[in-house]
């Protein structure tokens, strides 16, 4: 019994440890940004002064836990679009839930078996045990995506800016 148990937590802290989206998406993000006319110049203000990004089209790299995060689209002759880019849980943080479930489903079958043992099934054990087992599982991976900004995506993933002329009257 105690070497099987060994064994789960030896598949439980590899799962822990394998499954994260900072594996999946990186800390950082590139954002296609196009503009018409092209040849504008963009500037990326994401929580420090304000980053040239080259001109349109552009692809320019933010980091994911940058909050606030703006680009600017200017150009001569036209009046310059400002974009705020919002800040999201990326959808890659699901693959954290893997480990927990595999944890949350050991959980309840220990949490099954305690209660096989008594003559009785007490729901309430084995539903803990899962919701305990699945916290435990994905918190370590959720946090480390928080703190590494993994967790994150900025909506809107690509920019497409139509400058208007400036006015030319006086």
């Amino acid at each position: 019994m105690i070497e099987t148990m060994k064994q789960v937590c030896l598949l439980a802290t590899m799962l822990l440890l394998s499954c994260c989206a900072t594996m999946v998406n990186g800390t950082t993000e590139q954002i296609a940004v196009k503009s018409e006319p092209a040849g504008a110049v963009v500037t990326v203000e994401c929580g420090n002064h304000p980053l040239y990004g080259g001109l349109t089209p552009a692809v320019i790299i933010v980091e994911r836990k940058a909050e606030p995060c703006a680009l600017t689209v200017a150009k001569d002759g036209y009046v310059e679009e400002h974009i705020e880019l919002k800040r999201e849980i990326s959808n890659a943080t699901k693959v954290n839930k893997v480990p927990g479930s595999v944890l949350g489903t050991l959980l309840a079958v220990v949490g099954f078996a305690v209660t096989f043992d008594t003559g009785t099934i007490d729901s309430n054990i084995v539903g803990d045990a899962f919701e305990g087992g699945m916290y435990l599982g994905s918190e370590p991976g959720n946090a480390v995506d928080r703190r590494s900004g993994a967790a994150y995506k900025h909506v809107p993933g690509q920019v497409f800016v139509t400058l208007r002329p400036a006015n030319q009257g006086g």
